[in-house]
């Protein structure tokens, strides 16, 4: 055919339509790679984004007028029983497209529409492909060796006061470690260690040179802390001339080289309990406002106070300079009053430090009154700020519990390691989230 103008698509007859275009060999080709190369690259992403999706789901409720219509590919499947049009309809949703708030695009689907869809995890046994077993990672396998309380012997060591870790990897690699069962167990039946990656049982009983090495440190310690012992393990240097005393001079030697250390503080001129912790863990939990550990005091404070408005006044929180803190009053007893002091402890006083909130009681003869109450926070003198500031001044302050740790009867100056049902509860702190 002639042309019958200049640049007219009838010069081209392959291009008259895209039937006859697409006829041209070369490009029907080219597009069928292109299109064979997207859809390889389309299911190799698909598949990526179906191995990453791990996650295992719960009951989750789907919104009304939901769409979504999937065919089970792997492990386990999702089903949705719905009343849809007078009749049950179950919809399978692949595990891996579904996470714990709402759903993924899937791969297939088909509009429907699901009224007040519940979602339940279904073990698929009619299911022919079985489920794949997933590698465990490291945190799922350390926590399994924490289930069985193996350590490291070097790291067992210096828990229990041997010496620093660098000394009891070079005990343990000359081979004078050996370990039993009990204390008491024979030479025979004792285990030679071969060097410091040898794990072993935590209480278990270990010889250094055939000679029994101390017990391991118990998790927690109580200790009733005296009036006008620093809370720390070591006083600042440009104090130490005044020779004050602290709780790193009351605490076995062979604990500090462990790791324990006290769990918070108690005010200076504050009685009562302190605990000491073996796990950095467990004393972030026990001291953390979010973890609400409680904390409950008797303080002796100046005056007759009123139960009714003093438990208001508390719940609703009093103002200090220091911010709004709130109190559970637990009761309002007479008291005698705080313990006489002696020249010694009158000594000690002058060098208390002074706040806006905290008043002396120089020249009050009485009355007094014994305040119980909780708190959930550990500011500094907080107890008192709040009390002072409420009418009523402290006297004397005292500790009696932190958590399901009581004082007890447990005499000034003295320790004692917690029961089994006190020790259970500082786990089970230490493993729930």
């Amino acid at each position: 055919r002639k042309p019958t103008s200049k640049g007219s698509i009838t010069d081209r007859p392959w291009a008259h339509t895209a039937h006859t275009y697409s006829n041209n060999p070369m490009f029907s080709l080219s597009n069928q790679v292109t299109k064979y190369l997207f859809l390889l690259t389309l299911a190799m992403a698909l598949l990526l984004l179906c191995s990453a999706t791990t996650k295992r789901f719960r009951t989750v409720n789907i919104t009304p007028a939901f769409t979504v219509f999937h065919y089970p590919l792997r492990q386990r499947q999702v089903a949705f029983t719905t009343g849809w049009a007078s009749s049950q309809h179950a919809v399978l949703i692949s595990r891996p497209h579904l996470n714990s708030v709402g759903m993924r695009k899937p791969l297939i689907h088909h509009f429907v529409t699901l009224q007040n869809a519940i979602v339940s995890v279904d073990d698929a046994q009619s299911s022919d492909e079985k489920p794949k077993t997933r590698k465990k990672s490291r945190k799922q396998r350390r926590r399994k060796a924490k289930k069985v309380n193996l350590q490291r012997i070097d790291k067992v060591l210096a828990h229990r006061g041997v010496g620093t870790r660098s000394q009891t990897s070079e005990l343990a690699k000359a081979k004078r470690i050996t370990v039993a069962s009990r204390p008491d167990a024979p030479h025979e039946e004792r285990t030679r260690l071969r060097g410091p990656k040898e794990k072993v049982p935590y209480g278990a009983a270990l010889f250094l040179d055939g000679n029994l090495l101390p017990g391991p440190a118990p998790l927690l310690l109580a200790y009733h802390k005296p009036k006008y012992v620093l809370s720390v393990m070591e006083d600042d240097e440009k104090y130490q001339d005044q020779n004050r005393k602290h709780l790193g001079q009351v605490l076995e030697p062979r604990y500090i080289k462990a790791g324990m250390h006290p769990v918070g503080r108690l005010d200076y001129d504050t009685t009562g309990l302190i605990l000491f912790s073996l796990d950095g863990k467990l004393t972030q939990r026990l001291l953390h406002p979010r973890r609400g550990v409680e904390k409950e005091y008797v303080a002796t404070v100046q005056g007759i106070a009123d139960e009714m408005k003093l438990a208001k006044r508390l719940s609703d929180g009093v103002e200090t300079s220091v911010g709004v803190h709130k109190a559970k009053l637990i009761a309002v007893t007479p008291s005698d009053g705080p313990t006489p002091m002696d020249d010694g402890d009158i000594k000690e006083i002058i060098g208390l430090e002074e706040d806006d909130d905290d008043e002396r009681l120089a020249d009050f003869s009485g009355p007094y009154s014994d305040v119980r109450l909780v708190v959930k926070e550990g500011k500094y003198r907080m107890v008192r700020r709040i009390l002072a500031n409420s009418g009523h001044p402290v006297a004397e302050l005292r500790r009696l519990r932190h958590g399901k740790i009581k004082l007890g009867d447990l005499k000034v100056g003295e320790f004692r390691e917690p029961t089994e049902e006190e020790l259970e509860w500082a786990e089970n702190l230490i493993h729930n989230n």
